[in-house]
């Protein structure tokens, strides 16, 4: 959502989640949570517990800021 500031004519942007899905597995596409796993800041290995490929999750360090 685009906001206009009339008084200082700046544009601030603001953020909505409109939906939320559940995380799948890329190969075959069962939901999954990532509840059990420890997460760590880079390459994490997932083993899908109901077709048992492993995969790569990519976790971001959530304090860098956006450009």
């Amino acid at each position: 959502m685009l906001r206009t500031n009339k008084r200082h004519k700046t544009k601030e942007f603001e953020e909505q989640l409109v939906q939320k899905f559940p995380h799948r597995c890329p190969y075959c596409d069962q939901p999954l949570s990532y509840d059990q796993f420890d997460l760590k800041v880079g390459e994490n290995k997932i083993q899908c517990f109901s077709c048992h490929k492993t995969y790569i999750k990519v976790v971001s360090d959530s304090r860098e800021e956006r450009g």
